[in-house]
């Protein structure tokens, strides 16, 4: 599915019309319809202001798919995904369990240079599971903003000035 799809249909789920996103952005309704048909490709300087006007979960995971490649959380939208925030917490404590005890095998008293190929291979498995418990707790933080018709923008907001205030980023 193209970015062009997942824009309609973000935009489909906020309620918004094609002129509505182009007010905001600001560029043409031609263009904002051009963009979800394919027609025309998204400039990367308009995946932000898109992003920010339509505030949709989903769709700020395709953005960061597209903006980033493969440094991104996905959006689980798979056939034993069930969206509600109570199922995406169990899946959230599940993953971050297998985290933790992955993490158990990695032998952080060894420098990295120094380390079997079995036991780099232990490290890689840890980072996986690392990687599913942090992608499984922001759909959750998705979940949780649909269901409670949240603006994620403004959750990431606020969390963003936590960071700040607590030193854990400048």
């Amino acid at each position: 599915m193209t970015f062009g799809t997942h824009l309609a249909e973000g935009r489909k789920r906020r309620k918004l019309s094609q002129q509505d996103v182009a007010i905001e952005v600001p560029c043409s309704r031609e263009s904002i319809s051009k963009y979800e048909t394919g027609e025309r490709q998204l400039p990367k300087d308009m995946y932000e202001p898109i992003l920010k006007t339509l505030d949709d979960p989903e769709t700020y995971f395709h953005g960061w798919k597209e903006t980033s490649g493969y440094v991104s959380i996905p959006y689980f939208d798979g056939d034993y995904i069930n969206h509600q925030p109570l199922n995406m917490l169990y899946l959230a404590k599940l993953e971050s369990a297998e985290a933790l005890e992955h993490l158990k095998n990695i032998r952080w008293e060894k420098p990295s240079n120094a380390l079997t190929e079995e036991e780099r291979e232990d490290a890689r498995k840890a980072m996986k599971e690392v990687l599913d418990a942090a992608a499984s707790m922001v759909n959750l933080v998705a979940a949780f903003c649909r269901e409670y018709r949240f603006s994620m923008k403004d959750i990431f907001k606020v969390w963003h000035v936590s960071l700040k205030s607590r030193r854990y980023k400048k």
